[in-house]
């Protein structure tokens, strides 16, 4: 018979035997406890996988009542005919901020609204996950309030208005919309179009609130004419800006939510003469930089969603193992990453030069 087949799984007793260490030495260096010296650790992480030791969660669950899994409800909108790049990177750092721990995650992709809560119901009443982390976040959100009343562990991706304090990893998203308002009033732009989801969601109400200031502090009248809250697809943007542009005094600069949204805005502009094309401005706000590679040049709020992710879980597990809520709530500032088309004097790199 296969001796792969047939020898039996290594336990920690296995690889204490192997290195001539105690049992509760291999278990605590296989924990990451720091009683036990990193040279030790890795010697016993080394012998661990050499044996093809696995850890076997069953007993941990019985023992502890965990079961050492995750899940990331992601909210999703009908009809994108183009995937938002930056969920890509979210998804990436949701399961690298679980890679120092025993925690794995699942990524549930879900419409918004009454089947979301319907779902978050039952997924905490059969108890498969330790935690929960949710996206676009309301300003009374129902699936907060339902985790709240249940005493169930989680992290949202966005800030709420409940008296109820809970966990939360947010961007500074009114912050972002005045910044990317400003640039372009600082390039003479006056009739600026924003571009941004149902203001359902409190980041839309945030980002409306900074696009406001930043026309006041620049002098420039609100008009609400210039402004679009939709749910976000290329083609329904390429819809809602061609219309825009029909206007007798029609936008000059946009301001949008995200890659998916700007796409959309700059398939509807390619439509107009190249002079007037040429002499609009774009700002949008970016998890992923993928506007390094296009043209126009479009300035972004960046703030990587990479980060984002994995901020969320290193933060869920912090949660479970019973951190204050006061020490995980963090708001991060966008970059602004300001593009020209104008050339650069090494952006000829073929040459050499």
């Amino acid at each position: 018979m296969n001796d792969r087949v047939s020898r039996k799984p290594a336990t920690i007793k296995t690889v204490a035997s192997d290195l001539g260490l105690s049992i509760a030495t291999v278990s605590r260096a296989l924990k990451g406890d720091d009683l036990v010296t990193e040279e030790t650790r890795a010697r016993v992480n080394e012998s661990a996988t050499r044996l093809g030791y696995r850890r076997d969660f069953r007993g941990v669950n019985l023992r502890t009542g965990r079961t050492y899994t995750l899940c990331a409800l992601l909210t999703t909108v009908p009809t994108v005919e183009f995937a938002d790049p930056a969920t890509t990177h979210l998804i990436q750092g949701l399961v690298a901020g679980t890679a120092a721990s025993d925690f794995k995650v699942v990524v549930l992709p879900t419409d918004s609204g009454e089947n979301q809560l319907a779902m978050l119901d039952e997924l905490v009443a059969n108890g498969r996950f330790d935690g929960f982390i949710l996206d676009a976040t309301e300003p009374l959100d129902a699936r907060i309030r339902l985790l709240l009343e249940r005493g169930a562990r989680f992290v949202s991706f966005g800030r709420t208005e409940l008296l109820s304090e809970h966990p939360y990893f947010d961007i500074d998203n009114e912050d972002a919309a005045y910044r990317a308002t400003m640039q372009l009033a600082k390039a003479g732009h006056t009739r600026i179009a924003l571009i941004d989801a149902p203001n359902r969601y409190l980041f839309s109400r945030q980002r409306l609130r900074g696009y406001r200031r930043a026309l006041i502090d620049a002098g420039i009248a609100f008009d609400q004419a210039y402004v679009s809250e939709m749910d976000i697809g290329i083609r329904s943007v390429h819809e809602r800006v061609s219309e825009f542009l029909k206007l007798d005094a029609s936008p000059t600069g946009f301001v949008t939510s995200n890659e998916v949204a700007m796409l959309g805005t700059l398939r509807a502009c390619r439509d107009l003469p190249e002079a007037v094309f040429r002499s609009l401005g774009f700002v949008s706000r970016d998890g992923s930089q993928l506007f390094d590679y296009i043209q126009p040049a479009v300035s972004s709020l960046y703030y990587p969603l990479f980060d984002a992710g994995k901020h969320l879980t290193e933060m869920l597990v912090e949660v479970i193992r019973g951190a204050p809520v006061a020490s995980l709530q963090k708001v991060e500032r966008a970059e602004l990453i300001i593009r020209s088309d104008a050339p650069k004097p090494d952006q000829d790199r073929s040459t050499g030069t």
